[in-house]
């Protein structure tokens, strides 16, 4: 009995072990070529997973931004010194003329005009070339807001330099608290300023 089971163990390894054999022969006879003479690198089994083509893109990198202009050269050190007329602020007490106290009484400051802006002149180029220094007087009305009509040059020195040119573009851009009266601005007619011109030496 076991001689028979031994017998058809034995056929059954051998029929198993033949098809080994062919079955490997024919995967070598399906390749055809030889394998080359220096191994391949192997390559390593990477999953990827499936993406759009909108996210394969790489999104651009924005330009460099340009070298910023180096400044421009600076001007020689120029002094302009303007001139507060006397009458510009008053330091007289405030008046209480029409300061009435109690229930339902009005209150009311009066106050001179004061400038809040004075602008710094630009230097007239040719007096600037020469190296001259000057100055130069202008009038101003002062208005209820603050602001300045009516500019006029009164006076100039050195003449034909322009000092009066920029001493008045520069007098438009002035700036006041202006004058009030029982509580109401008024204007202020006939202000002087002095613009100094002077080159630092």
């Amino acid at each position: 009995m076991w001689l028979l089971r031994y017998t058809v163990a034995a056929s059954l390894a051998l029929l198993v072990t033949l098809a080994l054999l062919l079955g490997m022969q024919g995967l070598i006879s399906t390749v055809g070529d030889t394998p080359d003479a220096e191994p391949r690198g192997k390559l390593a089994d990477i999953w990827q997973p499936r993406r759009s083509i909108e996210e394969q893109r790489k999104t651009p990198k924005p330009d460099k931004p340009e070298a910023p202009e180096p400044p421009p050269p600076s001007p020689p050190d120029i002094q302009v010194n303007v001139a507060v007329p006397v009458a510009a602020v008053s330091m007289s007490l405030p008046s209480v003329a029409g300061l009435e106290i109690g229930m339902g009484g009005a209150f009311s400051r009066d106050s001179d005009y004061i400038p809040v802006y004075v602008p710094q002149p630009d230097y007239p180029p040719r007096a600037l070339r020469q190296g001259l220094d000057g100055y130069a007087v202008v009038e101003v009305t002062i208005t209820t807001t603050g602001s300045v009509r009516d500019i006029k040059l009164l006076e100039e020195y050195p003449t034909n330099r322009d000092f009066g040119k920029y001493a008045l573009r520069a007098a438009e851009k002035l700036k006041y608290k202006p004058r009030v009266v029982d509580g109401v601005a008024e204007e202020v007619p006939g202000v002087l300023y002095k613009f100094s011109f002077r080159i630092a030496r």
